[in-house]
């Protein structure tokens, strides 16, 4: 057995050293304190009850006042269906890239301010695995606590309304694209991060990308091919197993992920530069 007082020969590739203990360090910010069960009860209270509210009360509240949407729908079961899924995949994807943006806003800035960012990169840590380390650890857990909970349980809720009946592969499919979009919201706040040592730029920035691009893609709709501001309807058509236009399905997908890679680049660039 080692001597605790010996230093012991950690073998690890020279770009990306320190990449592990900056990963654990990351993962134990978020999985070693409460930080995880908060947001994962706080995000499946958000989008779940809402999506309850629609599955299972909206139907009869519209039937006992005579609400012609229901006609117009099909009936009470395809009404709550579509109510459903256009929470979770739209209005959860919204709240989902803001409780992204929210939650990683500081991940550099922070340390930044701090001055932990000095003492960390004066160790023995690479700054390509520090941003990377960050990446990783922060996407595991959005991915898991704000996508995958929420996914899950909403999976749940309509398996309990609708039974056998519910199309299975079609919601993963359009859970997938929302993964897309959060991913995209993800890196480009990591991205800011590099650029500003405070945070109301990197939030300003970051939302108005959001908000912004939403509005935008409603007036020029050659936006939404080439954005993520169309994901959201995307993945509502995809999940009700409706035909998407050409070229605003895949095109916007892949465009989405190409953005977010050249986030990362722009990110280990300029982070490389930066002078601490």
């Amino acid at each position: 057995m080692a001597v605790n007082s010996q230093l012991q020969r950690v073998k690890e590739w020279a770009p990306m050293r320190g990449f592990a203990n900056m990963f654990h360090k990351e993962n134990f910010a978020w999985w070693g304190t409460r930080r995880w069960w908060i947001n994962a009860v706080v995000w499946i209270a958000i989008i779940c009850s809402l999506v309850a509210f629609m599955l299972f009360v909206l139907p009869g509240v519209a039937a006992e006042n005579n609400d012609p949407s229901i006609a117009e729908m099909g009936g009470p079961l395809p009404l709550a269906q579509h109510m459903g899924r256009t929470i979770f995949f739209q209005v959860g994807a919204f709240a989902i890239a803001v409780g992204t943006i929210i939650l990683c806003q500081d991940l550099i800035v922070d340390e930044r301010q701090t001055g932990l960012i000095d003492w960390l990169l004066a160790k023995p840590v690479s700054r390509r695995a520090y941003v990377l380390s960050k990446l990783a650890a922060n996407l595991i857990a959005v991915l898991v606590l704000l996508v995958g909970g929420p996914a899950l349980v909403t999976c749940g809720l309509f398996f309990l309304r609708m039974g056998l009946a519910f199309p299975l592969l079609p919601f993963l499919q359009a859970t997938g694209i929302l993964v897309v979009h959060t991913v995209f919201y993800l890196c480009l706040t990591l991205m800011l991060g590099t650029f500003f040592d405070k945070r109301a730029p990197v939030l300003g920035i970051a939302v108005g990308t959001l908000l912004g691009g939403n509005v935008l893609a409603g007036f020029i709709t050659q936006c939404a091919r080439f954005t993520p501001w169309s994901l959201g309807q995307a993945a509502l058509a995809v999940s009700s197993s409706q035909a998407v236009p050409q070229g605003y399905l895949w095109t916007p997908v892949i465009a989405t992920f190409v953005l977010s890679v050249v986030f990362i680049v722009v990110a280990l660039v300029k982070f490389e530069r930066v002078e601490f």
